[in-house]
């Protein structure tokens, strides 16, 4: 038989749990990075006659229980580790981080990845709780559906974790940011890499949600950036649990690349079927390093040393911030119930940090003002230093740009060490992009669309 062919290539496929700044705004002048606020031993608690100003709601809306619990998990860990460093530990009487003189409470909820659920949740957080930003969700669709949530109510939305480029291109308002990359970012690098070492044909089999879809109309985008085509686009419901048909699809297109986006459970099934199919001895193909917790539930021996896409991994960065990351949230979650597996900083937790640290920068700037007028201003075009290196917020469109890794796999054993908490030391780098390198396009549509400017656009149809 043909051997094997797997190039393991870009943060598309969502992989769920399987085992249970110095910043400032762009001018011409460089960016200068400022050392991560010293963390002494003991939280400073801010004296009672320290007058501070009113306490800020934060509400953060992910997916916390069901089969992508896992990222909820990350985004929120995430999000606090980022108010404490931003707060530089500074607390009030109640245990609330202090972030431009307001203590911040940030109330979670579970959307299980409903986006009307999501909308609900939202209204409630807004009109019962007080709340005056919202952060999150995992699920694409559910950002969808909170951007119109944000303006209606004039509030600000930060996404992260969810990745479909709609937020910031269809759906976008002035009101809705991110610090979460978009599908343009993954296909950009993994059509690049396909075109030049295997071949200019792609077939596509995604999910059929808006996480798929934006996945497949950015890969489609890219991979003829490069000079290759994308022959078949195949949707796949999200229960489904018999792929066969959808893979002989791909196998009878006779694309030389098969690209995967999936997320949940499903994505286990489908590979066994491409491997049971024999797809993988007659294409090659391309998916993506995901989450720590079920890496080598998902990948065998015979893919060590394939080089693939990575979103973040807590072992790539060389940055104050990310040093700072790794310390503290192993020193916070080392003795948690989940640290055999959870100890280390994880696929998302970065994004949840990066949000908390776009929006302290914000507040400080604004005084604590919460208002859209205020926080729009002060978030366009902020460039920032976060656990990746550095992000760039455009004031056109509200994408973050940001790096993105290419890393090889040398090893599966999650804990080299036997100490009971995996380090899941996988990788080697390969290659770090620049946060500006990629030329995620401009997808603004209708009355937004002359805000793209000069940036570069996705054809017209």
């Amino acid at each position: 038989m043909k051997k094997a062919r797997l190039i393991v290539l870009t943060m598309l496929v969502i992989i769920p749990l399987l085992v249970t700044s110095c910043v400032s705004q762009v001018t011409e002048e460089p960016v200068v990075e400022t050392e991560a606020p010293v963390a002494e031993e003991t939280e400073a608690v801010v004296e009672e006659t320290t007058e501070l100003g009113p306490v800020l709601k934060i509400g953060q809306i992910g997916m916390m229980s069901g089969s992508m619990a896992l990222y909820g998990l990350q985004q929120q860990r995430g999000f606090m580790m980022g108010l404490e460093y931003m707060s530089g530990g500074q607390m009030d009487e109640e245990g609330r981080y202090i972030i431009a003189n307001r203590p911040v409470e940030v109330i979670v909820k579970d959307d299980e990845g409903d986006p009307e659920k999501a909308v609900a949740l939202a209204l409630e957080l807004i009109e019962k709780d007080g709340v005056e930003l919202l952060q999150g969700p995992v699920s694409s669709a559910s950002a969808i559906a909170l951007t119109q949530v944000a303006l209606e109510n004039e509030i600000i939305l930060m996404v992260d974790p969810a990745a479909s480029y709609f937020t910031t291109g269809a759906y976008f308002n002035p009101y809705v940011f991110r610090t979460a990359r978009t599908s343009f970012d993954d296909t950009l690098i993994v059509a690049k890499y396909l075109i030049e070492n295997v071949g200019p044909t792609f077939a596509h089999i995604g999910v059929d949600n808006a996480f798929g879809q934006g996945s497949g109309a950015a890969l489609k985008y890219s991979v003829e950036k490069f000079g290759g085509e994308l022959v078949a686009d195949i949707y796949v419901p999200f229960e489904t649990t018999d792929f066969t048909a959808y893979i002989q699809q791909a196998m009878d297109s006779g694309a030389e690349n098969l690209f995967l986006t999936w997320s949940g459970t499903g994505y286990i099934t489908l590979f066994q079927g491409l491997a049971d199919m024999g797809a993988l001895d007659v294409m090659t193909v391309g998916t993506g390093y995901g989450d720590n917790a079920s890496f080598t539930a998902v990948f065998g021996e015979d893919v060590l040393n394939q080089v693939g896409l990575n979103v973040y991994h807590y072992t790539v960065p060389d940055n104050a911030v990310n040093d700072w990351l790794v310390e503290n949230h192993f020193e916070t979650y080392k003795d948690e119930a989940d640290a055999a597996i959870n100890a280390y900083p994880d696929l998302f937790t970065a994004g949840g940090m990066a949000s908390a640290i776009a929006l302290a920068t914000a507040l400080e700037a604004t005084g604590g003002d919460t208002s859209g007028d205020a926080m729009i201003a002060a978030l366009e075009d902020l460039t920032f230093e976060g656990p990746k290196g550095t992000y760039h917020i455009r004031p056109e469109d509200h994408v973050c740009e940001q790096p993105m890794n290419i890393l090889r796999l040398v090893n599966l054993d999650p804990d080299l060490d036997d100490d009971g908490i995996n380090e899941y030391e996988f990788f080697e780098t390969v290659y770090v992009s620049a946060y500006d390198e990629l030329g995620v396009p401009c997808t603004l549509a209708g009355d937004y669309a002359e805000r793209c400017g000069d940036l570069p656009l996705v054809p017209v149809e």
